[in-house]
């Protein structure tokens, strides 16, 4: 594992959009706790993370930066600001949304901002970062098992996602001659905000189809994640009933994860 720079602090420094909850925030604690410095950038109030993440870890060099990541202009602007007393060695990009609905049933606009916020937002974090990250930094995209097998309801979930493993794919080949390294996280259900918000709505057919990968909580994923991050890994597969659907469906080229998603809807109705 290459070892990151140190800034003007003594610290390696990660910056972490979506690192007010979720497994942004989990991540910022495993970072605090070794010692690096810590960037929050999230749309939301950050106060209640800065807070806790203060009270877990004494002298925590922690900092927040509202950011909204569908606007291309003011996220290379926050860059730039957070990057003047502490340039990243390592940005992680957590933020992102989701709403599961049968096709038919998502609005222009949810769909819309689905794409706009995780496929689009991607984008213009990845665009920032490249300013900041030199040799040896590390850029890593958080998209989802999603990102790489279809699932009931979440046709906008899955585009934006799907989106998000093709734009790592290229990056990690276009940055490589920069010796920045790139990975793409793509978890299973993990036990955050977000899913729970999104068990209040979503159909009964994708709750069934989450079964074949498994839900993880949420302090066990991130340490998988940590792990990949920190071996410098392209794909991140955190648990075990994930890994082993991905391969199923490279073996197979998609047949058999197909059959068992049709069968476990049709049971589902």
């Amino acid at each position: 594992m290459a070892q990151p720079t140190k800034g003007a602090s003594g610290r390696p420094q990660v910056f972490i959009t979506g690192g007010a909850s979720g497994i942004g925030f989990e991540l910022a604690r495993t970072y605090l706790q070794d010692g690096w410095g810590v960037t929050l950038l999230d749309i939301q109030p950050a106060e209640p993370a800065l807070a806790t993440l203060r009270s877990v870890v004494p002298d925590a060099a922690v900092r927040a930066f509202a950011m909204d990541v569908t606007q291309a202009e003011t996220v290379r602007a926050t860059f730039d600001e957070a990057a003047l007393t502490a340039r990243p060695d390592l940005v992680v990009h957590c933020a992102g949304i989701c709403q599961a609905a049968a096709f038919e049933d998502i609005t222009d606009a949810a769909y819309t901002r689905m794409i706009t916020v995780n496929l689009l937002g991607s984008r213009n974090v990845a665009l920032a970062a490249s300013a900041h990250l030199s040799q040896g930094g590390q850029f890593v995209l958080v998209a989802s098992m999603a990102g790489l097998v279809g699932c009931y309801g979440y046709t906008g979930y899955c585009a934006s996602k799907y989106g998000v493993v093709g734009l790592a794919e290229v990056l990690r080949i276009e940055w490589a001659p920069r010796g920045i390294a790139v990975s793409v996280v793509c978890p299973p259900e993990v036990e955050t905000p977000m899913v729970v918000a999104e068990r209040q709505s979503r159909p009964a057919q994708t709750a069934t189809l989450k079964l074949m990968a498994g839900t993880l909580p949420v302090d066990y994923a991130v340490s998988r994640i940590r792990a990949g991050i920190d071996r410098r890994r392209f794909l991140i597969i955190p648990g075990v009933r994930a890994r082993l659907l991905w391969g199923l469906n490279k073996l197979l080229p998609g047949a058999l994860t197909r059959h068992l998603a049709d069968a476990m809807v049709r049971r589902s109705h």
